[in-house]
């Protein structure tokens, strides 16, 4: 390990609960904190969760022991949802709770309002990636924010040097394969929302490749789960994090035992406090020894993740559980009873551990029924490095091979040290009063500061509140002058010392005493527990608060947009919504932006915008009547060469509204290299179309009006509305919706006087989700993939999911057409101003015919579309929601 020439201030070790034996587990471990869910408005539905009538108690049960409780409420919230998940926060707010975890704007909006002393942290599910996105959400009241797992250590360094609120990373445990917050491929496959805490995890299924309809070798690839992430561990390269500043470090796995939580909180403090600790580095084999004991309780391939510079996370061979690596089998001998397989074991292994073996046909698991040296003797146990016989099962013997791989999935001994492990007693100082004639007292004090790891301080360091619980009790009992035996020093400090089955013990005892006293050994007890009961009760009840049973209808008008252009200059706020050509610097005409509908005009007729990836496409929907278009952004300055002056003034014909997409993921380096053409747009009267907070963010800066995506995950109005305040003029809503939630939003919209637009998908390929991970790179890597490849990822139905490759990221988009065509006449009557074409795949040709169709339904005619040739249509959620 390296020098310690750095500030280091001990991040917070944040553990994952799902019940109450693991809220155990996470005291047993050191955790500083822990987060749960209570019900299904958390984004882990598949855990126990907490119920809102048993969440006081957990409280109670973390606070007693020092431990912080932070409430996971990191879902989108629907309209109608609004209500209870204020009444869920009410009683988290009352019972103690330090902190919400959000994912929901117009949630913390909310919250911000009514709990101005609670504190909101800005949940991963944002998919913040960059300093700006971190102002965005700290702007909005965060006082911290949970980053992106694919952001380096550098790119973490830099936003936690220039940002004002805590900054949180994961440390350890499951890795989403996409940006956690842009993922839909549970939702459309399964109906189960990834956004709303149901994933079916379709990642960890078998898939296999087709390129240009040739099915790909799997070996080319690694295995047949290439979507599949290994499991982050970040222990070997934890000091790298620590020097970053992070006030938090999370570790994921509120669906694991709690035995996990116990193992992979001890472990991360223990590291933790040896780095930030002079002269006591843990030493690399010390971390890989823990990581080993880890890698016994949930293992399925260690990554060190993105944090550490690692891009190849995912783990194609297998994608569950198998455990830590025990050997390889040397030899197999079969009888009718078992099966006996000879292996050199690389962990120590007792009789009635589970393993699991790597078969050419699939993972199969066992227990280990025996155990014989090479003498032949049966055992109980074996050491590492020793070669032995292992008996299991015959039925699990017939399927395996010498050379097949086992792994220990259950190491009996360590779940039984874990289960074991006695809770973290906080340490109290102890003082004693025995004078005569004056009444028995007892003080006692937490010897620990409590730490609050809630932001940042001017300095950068770690801002922490002080509290320090002091409690007294004075015994009714006069202390008398000994008439035969006193009282000794020593049995008031071993009195002292006995805390039974409260959560403190002893690190202190000062005996404050008369000579030749006599205090009845009852009264010393009674007088220590009593002491004790108060300073518990003080402890629990400080952070105990009064109840606001908040009513939905009394914040209505946070859904308005009194502040849109607070940080506009008046020039700027003139700009808005003009519709005619601008000049730029140099006195050129350039097209500006045709808004139907901004600051008050309303829009009378539904409008069509349509998203493409061509200027010949740009052309075509224009031509078609698209009153919308949605471009990247890279397309700018080619649109503006002089070779396509035609172009534009064929464009401004037309009157289409000219949106340019900045890209869905923009780290720092990227958005800081779009912002001189951010700047261009702005001059030539453009706007732009924002997918991440940070591009939100900047555009807000820049006064640049913006279309807020669909990737937001808008649910309700008053997250609309937050967008409407930082300067969109349009929001796009979720298309996990269905048409009546939709109805429910713009009514809400309506009745709060918005005078900005809502827009939906209604055709169109959608992305089911966007990462990090470079999976076409081995494929590229031998020539088997090029530039213009037709790649389909086929899962084990037959769907094939078009992979494109942008950059070193990957994009995999649904298998099916989402088409409302047949709708369309209705679909005015649910509020929304504008509905969206993604013709991203299609031809230009096509989509003048698409574009021409729908525009057609909107003015109310019977329109067909030619069924395309092997394609699948849907009507996505529509008709069903999630």
């Amino acid at each position: 390990m390296s020098d310690k020439n750095f500030s280091c201030n001990p991040p917070e070790i944040l553990s994952p609960v799902g019940d109450n034996e693991a809220l155990l587990g996470a005291i047993k471990g050191g955790a500083d904190a822990v987060y749960l869910g209570v019900g299904e408005f958390n984004a882990r539905q598949g855990a126990k969760n907490f119920t809102a009538d048993d969440l006081e108690a957990a409280v109670d049960l973390a606070h007693s022991y020092g431990v912080l409780v932070y409430l996971a409420l990191n879902i989108p919230i629907k309209q109608k949802e609004l209500q209870q998940a204020l009444d869920i926060v009410d009683r988290a707010y009352a019972a103690g709770i330090d902190a919400i975890i959000l994912q929901d704007l117009g949630l913390l909006r909310l919250l911000k309002e009514i709990y101005p002393d609670l504190d909101l942290h800005a949940s991963t599910q944002m998919t913040i990636h960059n300093k700006e996105g971190v102002d965005f959400a700290a702007r909005l009241g965060a006082k911290r924010v949970i980053v992106s797992r694919e952001l380096t250590t550098d790119e973490v360094k830099d936003i936690v040097d220039h940002s004002n609120v805590g900054i949180e990373v994961f440390v350890h445990g499951a890795l989403c394969y996409s940006y956690s917050g842009k993922c839909l491929f549970s939702s459309f496959l399964h109906d189960r929302s990834a956004n709303r805490g149901a994933c079916a995890q379709p990642c960890r299924r078998r898939y296999r490749f087709l390129v240009n309809g040739r099915e790909i070798d799997e070996r080319h690839i690694g295995g047949s789960y290439p979507i599949s992430c290994a499991e982050l561990s970040t222990l070997t390269g934890l000091e790298d994090i620590v020097k970053t500043g992070v006030v938090s470090l999370k570790i994921e796995g509120r669906m694991k035992k709690p035995e996990y939580v116990t193992a992979s909180a001890s472990a991360y403090k223990a590291a933790v406090e040896g780095i930030c600790s002079p002269g006591e580095n843990p030493t690399r084999e010390e971390l890989e020894a823990r990581e080993a004991g880890l890698a016994k309780l949930f293992y399925r391939g260690f990554t060190r993740g993105f944090i550490l510079g690692e891009k190849g996370v995912s783990h194609p061979r297998y994608s569950s559980n198998y455990g830590a690596f025990l050997g390889k089998v040397l030899d197999i001998s079969r009888s009718k009873g078992n099966t006996k397989l000879t292996v050199r074991l690389e962990e120590d292994l007792q009789v009635k551990d589970g393993i699991s073996i790597f078969t050419r046909e699939r993972m199969l698991g066992s227990a280990v029924t025996g155990i014989i040296t090479i003498t032949g003797e049966h055992v109980k146990n074996a050491k590492k490095g020793e070669k032995v016989g292992l008996e299991i099962s015959s039925k699990t013997g017939r399927a395996v091979q010498r050379g097949d791989e086992i792994y220990l999935t259950t190491d009996t001994q360590l779940l039984d040290t874990l289960q074991k492990t006695k809770l973290k007693a906080l340490p109290v100082s102890l003082r004693a009063t025995a004078r005569k004639g004056e009444r028995f007292k007892v003080e006692i004090r937490e010897e620990n500061v409590r730490k609050e790891y809630s932001g940042r301080e001017e300095n950068g360091r770690n801002s922490r509140k002080e509290e320090s619980a002091y409690a007294e009790f004075a015994d009714d009992y006069i202390v008398q002058e000994a008439q035969k035996v006193p009282t000794t020093g020593e049995q008031i400090r071993k009195a002292m010392e006995s805390l039974g089955d409260t959560p403190f013990e002893a690190a202190s005892i000062e005996i404050e005493a008369d000579e030749n006293i006599f205090i009845p050994v009852g009264v010393l007890k009674n007088t220590r527990r009593k002491a004790a009961e108060l300073l518990l009760e003080k402890t629990l009840t400080a952070k105990k608060k009064e109840q606001k049973h908040p009513d939905m209808t009394d914040f209505n008008r946070l859904c308005t947009v009194e502040d849109g252009t607070e940080n506009q200059d008046e020039e700027s706020k003139n700009e808005v919504g003009k519709n005619e050509i601008g000049k730029n610097e140099a006195g050129k005409n350039e097209i500006s932006i045709n808004r139907a509908r901004v600051k008050g005009t309303a829009s009378k007729k539904l409008l069509l915008s349509v998203e493409v990836q061509e200027i010949s496409s740009l052309l075509q929907a224009a031509i078609a009547g698209a009153d919308i278009a949605y471009i990247p952004v890279s397309l700018f300055e080619e649109l503006m060469s002089p070779k396509n002056a035609e172009k534009l003034e064929d464009l401004k014909a037309e009157r289409t509204e000219l949106v340019f997409r900045i890209p869905r993921i923009t780290h720092d380096s990227e958005l800081n290299e779009l912002k001189p053409m951010l700047e261009k747009i702005r001059d030539a009267g453009f706007s732009v179309a924002c997918s991440s907070l940070g591009a939100a963010q900047l555009a807000k800066e820049l006064f640049i009006p913006f279309v807020a995506q669909k990737d937001f995950n808008i649910f309700n109005a008053f997250t609309a509305s937050t967008f409407y305040q930082a300067g969109a003029y349009r929001a796009t809503l979720s298309s996990e919706l269905n048409l009546s939630e939709i109805k429910h939003v713009c009514e809400t919209l309506h009745t709060c006087g918005i005078s900005g637009q809502t827009e939906i998908l209604v055709y169109g390929r959608e992305l089911m989700l966007i990462t990090e991970n470079d999976l076409l790179k081995p494929l590229v890597d031998r020539k088997i993939v090029r530039k213009e490849s037709e790649v389909l990822l086929v899962d084990q139905s037959g769907s094939e999911f078009p992979v494109q490759r942008l950059g070193t990221r990957t994009l995999i988009y649904n298998s099916k057409i989402l088409d409302l065509l047949k709708y369309i006449k209705n679909i005015k009557g649910y509020g929304v101003d504008v509905i969206r074409l993604d013709l991203s795949f299609n031809t230009p040709a096509e989509v003048k015919e698409i574009t021409e169709v729908y525009k057609q339904a909107i003015a109310g005619k019977e329109v067909k579309l030619k069924p395309a040739r092997g394609i699948e249509y849907t009507t996505g959620h529509y008709f069903k929601g999630v």
